[in-house]
């Protein structure tokens, strides 16, 4: 019998050591741990996280955890269910283009709930981190846009990467992790029935199913349970149960740079689907702002997949006007763009928006959808009294093509922390990610809630 699919990326997870001198790897790693850590540190500003936060904590139950805004600690389990909630609550979360979905939110919070339970050094923390970007983002990649299209990767995959993550934590050997990705499979699930049904303040629950299901996969394994090896192409597994014939077996082998360097760290607080199109229209709204804001038809073309996910029309909701690509284009033109700390009841309120949003048509372009997801095309065309202006665009403002600096996620970090009223303290945070870049030794996981201290 040959040997499982998964083989290959088991191996890379248990082996995988990150190199002190890689400078890049520093800068991406920094990068990554800024993005995160800022969304969770946000999220407590959002008018879900009460709702959150009751959801998954007790006041009855205590445990070893720290979680973001909360006093006390927590139950591993619920807490870092928690923080994976609270950080995709603002839609600020990194993503990744060929594997539609958002890494960051699945293996951040289980790779960091381990670390402060166990007082996990540095080196074998940011080692986790990549490991469990690899999973996600291959496993992800490799089920396809036909999982994609019913399914949403961050809590399927996405259940693969915060097993990865736990087992590089914890420091599984290949056949354990293998074990891993058997007990995270056989839980994966994540619909988006919740976008067809108008429950997109949901959405954050996804997050927390694929932490809970990779930290939870870690302890069978510690429990010496096994988990089915061939857990994606066994005849009952999951490509069986999902159907998927079309999907490509060399994601599932690593090779070359790790791909956490391909992740994109957003620009826009709002779904990845339309991140093209909003740059395309800050652009015109920069370069013809009075026509942009003006009365007149605007065509917006993406792939079909923009317009699955992120064709909502006449939000009444912040959740739901972060998947209406009409809305924001809409505010954009008229000069209040849905930025990191922008996007808000008042924005959503404007009429103004809302009358310019009837200009906008949205159109699947068939040659956009072939391009997807290996790029991110989209074209915005504004009818103006001079003839028709267009700006188009195949990759997004923070896709690997065109990384943040240093400098620029700094800036970035501190427009993110302003969507909390909270009293924050941003160089705590970069500080934090600095000292984990750096693998210095005195590095803790617990010391990001210092970035909070009204959580104390």
């Amino acid at each position: 019998m040959s040997a499982p699919e998964l083989a290959p990326l088991a191996e890379f997870v248990a082996g995988y050591t990150v190199d002190p001198e890689d400078a890049a790897l520093a800068s991406r790693l920094r990068s990554t741990v800024l993005d995160w850590g800022s969304a969770a540190l946000a999220g407590t500003g959002h008018p879900l996280f009460s709702a959150y936060q009751s959801a998954f904590l007790s006041p009855a139950e205590q445990g070893p955890l720290r979680v973001i805004g909360t006093p006390g600690r927590h139950p591993l389990m619920a807490g870092a269910m928690t923080n994976a909630a609270l950080s995709h609550l603002w839609e600020v979360d990194d993503a990744h283009r060929d594997a539609t979905n958002h890494p960051g939110i699945t293996v951040l919070p289980a790779v960091m709930a381990l670390a402060e339970v166990h007082r996990l050094d540095p080196a074998t923390v940011c080692a986790a981190i990549v490991a469990g970007y690899e999973a996600v983002i291959r496993v992800s990649a490799h089920l396809g846009a036909a999982h994609y299209a019913i399914n949403h990767s961050t809590a399927t995959a996405g259940s693969f990467g915060a097993a990865a993550a736990a087992a590089r934590a914890l420091g599984f050997t290949p056949e354990q992790t293998l074990s891993a990705f058997g007990h995270a499979g056989t839980q994966a699930a994540g619909l988006w029935a919740l976008l067809d049904d108008n429950c997109t303040d949901s959405k954050a629950f996804h997050a927390a199913i694929a932490v809970r299901n990779g930290l939870q996969a870690a302890q069978l394994v510690q429990s010496g349970l096994p988990g089915a090896p061939r857990i994606l192409e066994g005849p009952r597994g999951m490509r069986a149960s999902w159907h998927l014939a079309d999907t490509d077996p060399a994601w599932l082998t690593p090779n070359g740079t790790p791909l956490i360097h391909t992740v994109t760290i957003k620009g826009w607080p709002v779904c990845g689907q339309m991140h093209s199109a909003l740059d395309c229209a800050a652009d015109l709204a920069k370069r013809f702002p009075k026509d942009a804001a003006a009365t007149g038809p605007v065509t917006v073309r993406l792939p079909d997949s923009a317009l699955a996910i992120a064709g909502r029309t006449a939000p009444t909701t912040v959740a739901e006007a972060k998947f209406s690509t009409s809305f924001c284009i809409a505010a954009t033109l008229c000069g209040k763009p849905p930025s990191l700390a922008g996007l808000t009841e008042a924005l959503l309120a404007d009429p103004e928006i809302h009358r310019r949003a009837e200009d906008v048509t949205l159109v699947a372009d068939a040659a956009m959808t072939a391009r997807f997801p290996k790029e991110r095309p989209a074209e915005v065309c504004l009818e103006t009294p001079s003839g028709p202006q267009s700006v188009s665009r195949s990759f997004r403002r923070g896709d690997p093509e065109a990384p943040w600096t240093d400098e620029a996620m700094t800036e970035r970090t501190r427009d993110v922390l302003a969507l909390t009223s909270w009293e924050t303290r941003p160089e705590v945070l970069i500080d934090w990610a600095d000292a984990l870049a750096a693998q210095a030794p005195d590095w803790t996981a617990d010391s990001l809630h210092d970035a909070l201290p009204a959580a104390r």
